[in-house]
């Protein structure tokens, strides 16, 4: 009886778990030719993905458009790569 229970309290523990993933939304932080941010959304990462998102990069791939600014397509390093604020 008790490996049951504690099978039981596990599937509780990995669904408690998964309910709290910390994820957030993502932005390239591309710098125009004045100099001024230019926000392109890449969208949610959680957990790995957000760690490795930050770490690694990203890679956008077709240019975008906004407003006046075509941020080109291509990888951006992790550091110009920000998600809502939050714990490293």
């Amino acid at each position: 009886e008790r490996p049951f229970k504690v099978e039981i309290d596990g599937t509780k523990n990995v669904l408690a778990q998964t309910d709290h993933d910390e994820c957030h939304e993502c932005h390239i932080a591309w710098e125009n030719a004045q100099g001024q941010e230019v926000e392109v959304e890449i969208g949610e990462f959680c957990e790995g993905d957000l760690a490795d998102v930050e770490s690694n990069g990203y890679t956008l791939d077709e240019s975008v458009v906004v407003g006046n600014d075509t941020v080109p397509a291509g990888s951006y390093p992790g550091s110009d790569i920000h998600c809502e604020e939050h714990d490293h």
